[in-house]
């Protein structure tokens, strides 16, 4: 089970700051898609690309190297985190996966666990589908809000670092 389940509430993104970080991330994911991401430069996602089986997408919209790189450092904390939520969240923005796909993926791979029936009683079993469809849904929602912030700041200091170089060259 992944370690990043717990309750966003209160904690998740506005409208605008989740659409920023989806679009963004939907590059990031046709970026590492294309296969531009060297193997030497990121060991985790290249690892887990090399584990699974490409499919033939339409053209998406995708980032390009520089922006690529920045976002790579940062989804690689998640891997540091959860490697579910990780597989997850590859998942979702690489290979386009439906929340109904992964969920059938995660259900197929969890193991039984201690689960409070109706009764109240604490009974070892196997979650099923429609549980793992919502903790599926609460780990991206989870895994996204961990990703704004560090993404956002990655991407101001980008911009301080270039406004500064422009500086110092007119100078």
């Amino acid at each position: 089970m992944s370690g990043l389940r717990f309750s966003t509430d209160g904690l998740e993104l506005t409208t605008s700051q989740a659409i920023w970080l989806q679009e963004w991330l939907a590059k990031f994911g046709a970026w590492i898609y294309s296969g531009r991401l060297d193997k030497r430069q990121s060991s985790v996602i290249a690892e887990f690309m090399a584990r699974v089986e490409p499919r033939d997408y339409p053209e998406r919209p995708i980032c390009n190297d520089d922006e690529g790189m920045l976002i790579a450092r940062v989804v690689d904390h998640i891997y540091h985190l959860d490697r579910v939520a990780f597989a997850i969240l590859l998942s979702r923005y690489v290979f386009n996966r439906s929340d109904r796909a992964i969920s059938r993926y995660y259900h197929a791979i969890i193991k039984p666990r201690k689960m409070v029936r109706r009764s109240g009683q604490l009974v070892f079993r196997k979650p099923s589908l429609s549980t793992c469809r919502r903790e599926v849904e609460e780990i991206l929602k989870s895994t996204e809000y961990l990703l704004y912030q560090p993404l956002q700041d990655a991407f101001s200091c980008r911009e301080q670092e270039r406004k500064t170089k422009i500086l110092s060259r007119t100078c």
